[in-house]
């Protein structure tokens, strides 16, 4: 290889991680429109910021089983730069708060920030099966996410009809 290919290959190695381990900038267009008047003004806009570290960067779904669509954003904390979900509920009309400087139990452990995953998906209203965590399986009420960090561990963020609960789902 010469002297010039190989710079060529070792910039583009560059580029590449560079580009990979940037968080992709969330467009204001791209915020559906039920939530975006929440997410521009007052408390939301003065502690949180949009995190486009996971693509889609926003979920949609009936998390509460109401019938009407709710929404799942990532989030990070502007004081403490900590990675969190925003979880709007269109009963309630506001948004509850996992992580990014609010704590939230994961596997029987209070963690504030969930850095740690990286992948999510809407998880249909059906019977969960019996997984790595003892103790009941969960009821949905309504349709969950399925988060996890990549090639390792998952768990269902379901509503229990007062507030959002963690049940693991594999390591």
């Amino acid at each position: 290889m010469t002297k010039r290919q190989l710079f060529v290959v070792a910039a583009l190695a560059l580029v590449l991680c560079c580009f990979r381990s940037q968080a992709q900038e969330v467009e204001v267009e791209n915020v559906p429109n039920d939530i975006l008047q929440s997410v521009e003004l007052g408390q939301f806009a003065k502690s949180y910021t949009l995190d486009g570290s996971m693509n889609p960067f926003y979920l949609r779904g009936d998390f509460d089983g109401d019938g009407k669509i709710d929404y799942a954003i990532r989030i990070k904390s502007k004081t403490t730069n900590e990675s969190g979900m925003a979880i709007w509920l269109s009963s309630l009309h506001k948004f509850l708060f996992l992580g990014a400087g609010v704590p939230f139990k994961v596997s029987g452990s209070s963690v504030s920030n969930l850095d740690f995953l990286d992948t999510w998906q809407v998880y249909g209203k059906k019977p969960v099966e019996r997984a790595v965590e003892s103790g009941p399986r969960p009821h949905l009420l309504g349709e969950a996410i399925l988060a996890g960090k990549r090639d390792s561990a998952s768990g269902l963020i379901y509503w229990s009809g007062k507030s959002f609960s963690w049940y693991q789902q594999g390591d």
